[in-house]
């Protein structure tokens, strides 16, 4: 292969750059960075420093590693606490407590992975600092300070002001009318203003006792209540389980129903033997009360039940406004006082429970509700983060992205994986979804903008917009909002490059998709490959559901980097920063620096194509179009599809799709979230009939539709 050379150093080859760049690059990656600090001491270095300090004594290690940790902790301590204040305005204060807290939180899951992964001293000095570098991004980004990331949230304000940080202090210019930010709108989010639960002989406490959900109305209201047990939809199996006759009527009441259905004498369902059937879904349920004439549902958890999340209450969460009346969610214990207090025969919630177990029963109660809920829709946007880094000559009005979204999930506030009583309560830290991502971001573009600053002047070399892309998790929102209002146009992006769970790498295989999105870009590329620390494994189709996929779809070639063995951690509060694989991580970022720079300052552009003639992505770009828009994930709990809109004339309209249904089970696979349906979606190629059903208020309905390519 000929060697081309540039101001650079050689650009192509058997090697990326030659001996003495390379050597220049190391020793810059250990002496002072662009942003003056020293290399390895991020913001929240005085904590790691801490840590690692403690580690040689727990671990009993010693080496040049933990020598070096020692000699430079007094001087981190004092510099990284101001450090630590510049990159998070917001936080100040409360830094002092934060550092405390992230020392107790972070101890020993950090032990357990310089135990395991720990950089020895046979590792020569400037990748040791590299891995200190990457370790305090991505335990930063990870830590409860960050609260899971959640857009619309302070924790994840704190991220984004973290990663605007570095890329202030590395040079990096502001790519949007003089931000380093780029706004958007999301599906908007209801705001509780208040909220109150009382019966004849009582109130219930907020937050304890009870909980509005959002999904229902704002109101007052003081009725007569009725119980109406499970209050399951009607079933077309007419030996199945009614929980009305055709003769009951909840006109001008209050209906208080058992969450979930009817259950054995273990508190497991009656109706299905794997675990809750979708008829225990309170969607349904609600809908069965309202269509009878119910004024407002105060939904009480059955005792003893084996449900995950029977003990605890749902969080007040999401769009709201999808059910016309006030909808209470009521604890246990308080829902026994209650309902004791209004049952005519004073019998309790679980003596209630038994006999709906058995059959149905609906009768009045004693008394009246009054209940108050008051809520108001509060506009969401999102922000894209951006730092540009100029090219020069003739190249300089090509561009290339490097992109890894910032989000995560928050409190598990949607698209959990973890248990029920999990979602929306416990700490989602996203350290390989998407902390390992948005670190490796960080330091390339510190790698690369030193690589720039020692270009000739009459060098020619590509722009480059590093980004953290925000609200990926919701629906690659940025990504798609960047594609439709890009920095440039999209003829002129060279290639984008997208990092997603890099951070769990097991025996060195790293999944790279994308090779082939460009015409000889996969063979231009393929000694980079051979030179790396990794295996690297290049699938035979486009992977992930990702940001890469927004740029796929708008032809730019593209390059994905995630693990290749998929961890069960993945969406759920176990996802932490003990388990990242350091070492390998920063091989990735060496990786894709070299990746970064060749075609940056490669002559010829790739020219978009696609990979073996597919029409799809395989996880989240597919080639079809259904036609919704999706509503906020946050809504509900539940799992399925909610669907904000139809377009009209699109395979959905097509299919008898409408607005406010729910999508439950599709090609004969039941719907957990939006991402598990992308991914059916993307499995899919125009023209192929697919058959899903629908929840539409209290029924569910088969449907089916034929898909357009996009």
């Amino acid at each position: 292969m000929v060697m081309r050379t540039s101001a650079w150093g050689p650009s192509w080859g058997s090697r990326v750059s030659g001996p003495e760049t390379a050597k220049r690059s190391a020793a810059a990656r250990v002496g002072p960075s662009r942003s003056g600090f020293p290399r390895g001491r991020s913001c929240c270095s005085f904590v790691m420093r801490l840590l690692l300090a403690a580690f040689e004594t727990i671990q009993g290690r010693g080496g040049e590693y933990t020598s070096r940790v020692k000699t430079d902790l007094t001087r981190s301590l004092v510099s990284s606490t101001f450090r630590a204040q510049s990159a998070f305005p917001t936080m100040k204060r409360s830094l002092p407590c934060a550092a405390s807290f992230s020392f107790s939180s972070t101890l020993l899951a950090l032990s357990s992975v310089i135990a395991s992964q720990g950089v020895q001293a046979d590792v020569s000095d400037d990748f040791a600092a590299e891995v200190d570098i990457y370790n305090d991004h991505v335990v930063t980004l990870a830590s409860p300070w960050m609260e899971g990331r959640l857009p619309g949230t302070r924790g994840m304000e704190l991220a984004k002001e973290y990663m605007e940080f570095y890329f202030k202090k590395t040079g990096l210019e502001t790519p949007w009318d003089e931000s380093f930010r780029q706004p958007f709108d999301l599906a908007p989010r209801t705001k509780l203003l208040g909220s109150s639960f009382a019966y004849e002989e009582g109130e219930l406490a907020f937050g304890t006792d009870f909980t509005p959900l959002a999904i229902g109305a704002s109101g007052t209201i003081e009725a007569p209540a009725v119980f109406v047990g499970y209050s399951l939809p009607r079933s077309r199996q007419e030996d199945d389980y009614q929980s009305y006759g055709e003769s009951d009527d909840l006109t001008g009441k209050i209906a208080v129903m058992f969450r979930l259905e009817p259950m054995d004498e273990s508190g497991d369902s009656k109706l299905d033997e794997r675990a809750w059937s979708r008829r225990a879904s309170y969607s349904g349920k609600v809908s069965e009360a309202v269509e009878r004439g119910a004024v407002a549902v105060v939904m009480i958890n059955p005792p003893a039940s084996n449900h995950d999340g029977a003990n605890s209450l749902i969080p007040f969460r999401g769009a709201g406004g999808r059910n016309k009346v006030p909808m209470m969610h009521v604890s246990i214990e308080a829902g026994d006082r209650l309902l004791s207090a209004m049952d005519p025969e004073g019998r309790s919630a679980l003596e209630l429970r038994q006999l709906c177990d058995e059959g149905r029963q609906v009768f009045d109660l004693q008394g009246k509700l009054a209940l108050h809920v008051e809520m108001e829709l509060e506009r969401m946007t999102a922000e894209n983060v951006g730092g540009l880094l100029p090219g020069k000559g003739d190249l300089k009005d090509e561009l290339i992205v490097i992109g890894a979204h910032l989000d995560h999930l928050g409190q598990g506030d949607f698209g959990s994986r973890g248990a029920a009583s999990e979602r929306g309560r416990v700490l989602h830290p996203g350290a390989d979804d998407n902390a390992s991502g948005s670190a490796a971001i960080l330091m390339i573009a510190e790698r690369m903008a030193e690589d720039y600053a020692e270009l000739d002047d009459d060098a020619s070399v590509r722009s480059v917009l590093f980004v953290g892309f925000s609200a990926e998790e919701s629906g690659l929102n940025g990504s798609r909002y960047y594609v439709d209002n890009p920095l440039v146009p999209l003829e002129e992006h060279a290639l984008m490059i997208n990092f997603d769970m890099i951070g769990r790498i097991l025996n060195k295989r790293l999944s790279l998709s994308g090779a082939g999105s460009g015409k000889g870009m996969a063979e231009f590329l393929e000694p980079i490959f051979e030179e790396s620390d990794l295996e690297i494994v290049q699938p035979e189709r486009m992977s992930g559901a990702s940001d890469h996929s927004s740029f796929y779809r708008k032809d730019v070639p593209v390059l994905f980097g995630i693990i290749a063995d998929f961890h069960g951690d993945y969406h759920t509060p176990r996802d932490v920063t003990s388990k990242i694989n350091r070492v390998d991580a920063v091989h990735t970022v060496d990786l894709f620096h070299k990746v970064g720079m060749a075609v940056a300052t490669h002559g010829e552009g790739f020219e978009f194509q696609r990979i073996g003639g597919d029409n799809r992505t395989a996880r989240g770009g597919p080639r079809v179009r259904f036609g919704v828009t999706l509503a906020d994930p946050n809504e509900d709990p539940e799992p399925g599809v909610l669907i904000a809109s139809v377009t009209p004339g699109s395979s959905a309209a097509e299919g008898g799709v409408k607005a406010e249904d729910r999508i439950v089970r599709w090609q004969d696979r039941e719907l957990e979230s939006v991402p598990s349906w992308l991914r059916m979606l993307a499995g899919h190629e125009p023209g192929d009939e697919v058959k899903f059903e629908v929840r539409r208020g209290a029924e569910v309905l088969l449907l089916k539709a034929v898909l357009r390519g996009r």
